[in-house]
């Protein structure tokens, strides 16, 4: 499993795998959490919807860390230890809950280029006659 990334030039990326690396804060290459091949599937699955793919990916994380969390706690007698993980699982899931609204401009102006439309201004409305 491999790891690249190329920060941007001029506020540009060479390609959509850095720039969801990017939105998911996994920059580094030697703590890095998924792997190159792992948010290409992601894009793929999500037709290229560089969004969408990072929002999965920050559940996927928070998901992996949720599951970390219940590994990691031990007790043996009147010893406990505990690695917490559930605070890094719940920052994950508020992340991929942003990264689904959409992107942001400049101007801190949230912008929906990437959702897809699920429900309607008085869908749910009951007709009268």
């Amino acid at each position: 499993m491999a790891f690249t990334y190329t920060a941007p030039v001029a506020g540009v990326y060479a390609n959509a795998k850095d720039e969801v690396r990017f939105l998911i804060l996994d920059t580094v290459q030697t703590q890095f959490s998924l792997s190159d091949e792992e948010i290409n599937y992601l894009l793929k699955q999500f037709d290229d919807k560089i969004y969408v793919a990072a929002a999965q990916a920050a559940l996927t994380l928070s998901v992996a860390y949720a599951k970390e969390a219940t590994i990691a706690s031990k007790t043996v007698g009147d010893l406990s230890l505990s690695l917490s993980y559930m605070d890094t699982s719940a920052e994950y899931k508020h992340l991929s809950g942003h990264l689904r609204l959409g992107k942001i401009d400049s101007n801190l102006s949230v912008y929906y280029v990437e959702s897809d439309a699920q429900f309607a201004i008085g869908q749910f409305d009951e007709q009268r006659p």
